[in-house]
């Protein structure tokens, strides 16, 4: 069995072969047929991570000082800015 992500969060259903896939909570489809993994690969579906991310997860990474903006990377993905403190390490 495979988890995968539709490239759209809307997307709640998809038909492969005549079969309806329905997400579960976090927005994955379980699909156990291999042909109908490639047919959703094909259709711009990818494999979901093997490690979701955790609220640990969101305590790493930097802070904006210019916007507040907490990323993963010191230059800013909102305003451009590009941070000088050291990096947030989730304790």
């Amino acid at each position: 069995m495979a988890r995968w992500v539709a490239p759209d969060r809307g997307v709640k259903e998809t038909v492969v072969g005549g079969q309806s896939y329905f997400t579960d909570r976090q927005g994955i489809y379980n699909v156990e047929n291999k042909a109908h993994q490639k047919a959703m690969k094909a259709e711009g579906f990818f494999e979901a991570s093997l490690n979701p991310i955790s609220a640990q997860d969101r305590m790493r990474g930097f802070t904006c000082v210019e916007c507040g903006f907490e990323g993963w990377f010191r230059k800013c993905g909102r305003c451009g800015y590009e941070s000088q403190e050291t990096q947030r390490d989730g304790e």
